[in-house]
């Protein structure tokens, strides 16, 4: 069913994940209408010619009071014309799935099962040219692409009838072609994918900000249970706290500049050297809106893995205004965590595998164990 959303005065519904809900339930969000009270009337008549179903937010008094006539009193759901109408002063999720889907799930009676993929690194032509044989319209499986920021949550949509065994296949066959680029199976951002995962392998994180300026240790603590694994955040601006709180030699920032690759990788390895370290992260760069040092978005970030005493340092250039280059420092650094900790956990079953297929000798040798 296409759906249109008329919001009076101001828009509460959130454009996205009104397209998801709908999308997820085999609906389309057909129309978002901004209107003042005086164009209430004209803008419902066009809807209506458009869409089945019609959500109202915003200055919801005034809509009512536009039907007086029509209404005899101010009920959440109707039907007018033969068109399904729900109204909220807010349009949450909540009202969107508990009170409004069910609604129009009833009119068409169909059942739909959602495989979600949240990706990054890749562009949302770039994903439709990995799953070009899923996008003819005739395919069991309907695709939608949501993309957000730096990431596109991909949402393959299959109906409920369809055999288990077939779409557990084209399950397997879109984790194929998509997994290295999947962060998560869940609706949840990188951050708290990367919070699991450093709390499921007890490992301790700590941060050096000079770009990101608290940001990156900000999407940390903004979730529940960071004390888990972050020992510390420092945000380190100046030559003298890099050098003084890092041990980042003044030599290297003399002959390299503060905002430099080896600056990268000296404040990161001075985050391990403190101890109480696992992995440790650190950006430096020119944020913008001006530079004295260096382009504006240029930006480096280093990664630290203390076990494997490795120290990777990578280099970006983002193209926008300050606090839209801080934000790509923030999710790019996250991305990079979460590669390093998908190659700590295979280092890590690698070396368990290896010890293993070594059986110990009574004479204090070792034997490697046959394959069975």
């Amino acid at each position: 069913m296409k759906v249109g959303f008329l919001s009076v005065e101001n828009r509460t519904v959130d454009v996205r994940e009104a397209k998801i809900a709908l999308f997820d339930s085999g609906h389309n969000a057909e129309l978002f209408v901004t209107v003042e009270p005086a164009e209430i009337d004209s803008a419902l008549i066009y809807m209506r010619n458009i869409c089945d179903a019609i959500v109202v937010d915003g200055n919801v008094s005034a809509f009512y009071d536009t039907y007086k006539d029509t209404l005899s009193s101010r009920p959440d759901h109707f039907e007018l014309d033969g068109k399904l109408h729900s109204v909220a002063r807010n349009v949450t999720p909540e009202f969107l799935n508990d009170k409004f889907m069910p609604l129009l799930n009833k009119k068409t009676k169909k059942r739909y099962g959602v495989i979600v993929f949240k990706t990054y690194g890749k562009t949302v032509d770039e994903l439709k040219i990995l799953l070009k044989d899923y996008l003819p319209k005739k395919s069991k499986v309907q695709l939608g692409f949501f993309p957000d920021f730096l990431e596109c949550e991909i949402h393959a949509r299959c109906t409920a009838s369809m055999a288990k065994e077939e779409m557990n296949e084209i399950s397997l066959r879109l984790n194929e072609l998509l997994y290295s680029c999947t962060y998560s199976y869940e609706r949840i951002s990188v951050a708290e994918r990367v919070a699991q995962m450093l709390a499921s392998e007890r490992l301790r994180i700590k941060i050096a900000e000079s770009f990101t300026g608290g940001a990156l240790g900000a999407a940390f603590t903004s979730l529940p249970g960071a004390s888990e694994y972050l020992s510390e955040d420092m945000v380190t601006y100046s030559v003298t706290s890099k050098n003084k709180r890092l041990g980042v030699p003044l030599e290297v920032i003399a002959e390299k500049g503060a905002v430099s690759g080896d600056t990268a990788y000296n404040m990161a390895l001075g985050l391990m050297m403190s101890g109480d370290c696992d992995i440790a992260v650190a950006t430096t760069g020119n944020a913008g809106p001006s530079s004295q040092n260096g382009s504006v978005g240029l930006c480096y970030i280093a990664i630290g893995i203390t076990s494997e005493k490795s120290i990777a340092v990578v280099k970006y250039l983002f193209d926008g205004g300050r606090e839209y280059n801080i934000d790509c420092g923030v999710k790019n650094a996250l991305f990079l965590l979460y590669e390093s900790l998908v190659s700590y956990r295979a280092q890590k079953a690698k070396r368990a595998v290896a010890q293993q297929t070594a059986a110990p000798m009574p004479d204090g040798g070792t034997e490697t164990a046959e394959p069975m």
